[in-house]
């Protein structure tokens, strides 16, 4: 077997395939000059020149094929005609290339964690930077929407966390070249606090004829937010509603409805269920 190595790959290109790095070759000499040059052809490496491959489009790639005669022919130089090379065991040696291009995607964190009760991740995870350039097969580069960090693992979280992290090499092709090798990955983590807020529900559906009050007029709506966003969370998102179309004349109440709410609050509760009413004629 011996160690092979390329050198001068066609510009433009990448390769797609995979090829050898070791080459079997048959060879056949006296006992002595065996066990003399047998190092140097399982110890030296041959340098394999593609500077002439000769390169035919087949499909949307292109390939080139080395004569296994030719490479025969180079170790049987580098042995100086001590060993006979009887014959390489290959038909041929192919590769495939596709054009190289350079693509900027973006990258997609995976992180693997818990929280324990009464934390939150605020915001999504992150990278910086958050997209990477990558240098590859344009069949491959075209096709993809991000590229993945390799998996962190960070158990149960009760702080944020920032940290080093791969980049995965897996769907970009082995002979991909990227700008940089890792990220740093932001998991931002806080602990919840509870906030109320004293909100007037909206009418809907309520006759002309008639005037309805609510008693109470204002319910509390109590909800879990995050420490470092306590200010910033406000009532303006925060949509509660009755509906007259709910009126049932045997039960003089009607139901509050939640319509929406501040995206980072959490485990959101009304103090009240139903609201009671009273409807009397509109004086107009």
């Amino acid at each position: 077997m011996v160690p092979i190595k390329y050198i001068n790959f066609p510009e433009n290109k990448t390769l797609v395939n995979d090829i050898s790095n070791q080459l079997a070759v048959n060879v056949s000499g006296t006992g002595y000059d065996l066990i003399k040059y047998d190092g140097s052809l399982t110890d030296d490496t041959l340098v394999i020149n593609l500077n002439n491959l000769k390169i035919s489009v087949i499909g949307g790639f292109q390939q080139g094929s080395l004569d296994p005669a030719m490479i025969g022919k180079d170790l049987q130089e580098k042995l100086n005609g001590m060993l006979a090379i009887n014959h390489v065991l290959t038909d041929s040696l192919k590769f495939v290339f596709d054009l190289k291009v350079t693509r900027f995607i973006a990258i997609k964190p995976i992180v693997q964690y818990t929280l324990p009760n009464g934390y939150v991740l605020l915001d999504s995870v992150i990278t910086f930077p958050n997209e990477i350039q990558v240098t590859g097969a344009l069949s491959i580069l075209d096709t993809l929407a991000f590229v993945q960090t390799d998996t962190l693992k960070l158990g149960e979280l009760s702080y944020s966390q920032n940290r080093n992290v791969s980049i995965s090499r897996r769907v970009i092709g082995s002979d991909a070249a990227i700008s940089i090798d890792s990220v740093q990955m932001m998991v931002n983590i806080d602990q919840l606090t509870e906030k109320t807020f004293l909100i007037e529900p909206t009418k809907l559906n309520v006759p002309d004829s008639i005037n309805l009050l609510l008693f109470p007029s204002s319910v509390e709506v109590i909800m879990q937010v995050p420490l470092s966003r306590y200010d910033e969370i406000m009532e303006d998102g925060i949509q509660l509603e009755v509906d007259f179309n709910d009126f049932d004349p045997a039960y003089p109440t009607l139901p509050l409805k939640l319509q929406s709410w501040p995206v980072q609050a959490q485990k959101i509760k009304l103090k009240d269920e139903r609201v009671e009413m009273v409807i009397t004629k509109s004086s107009e």
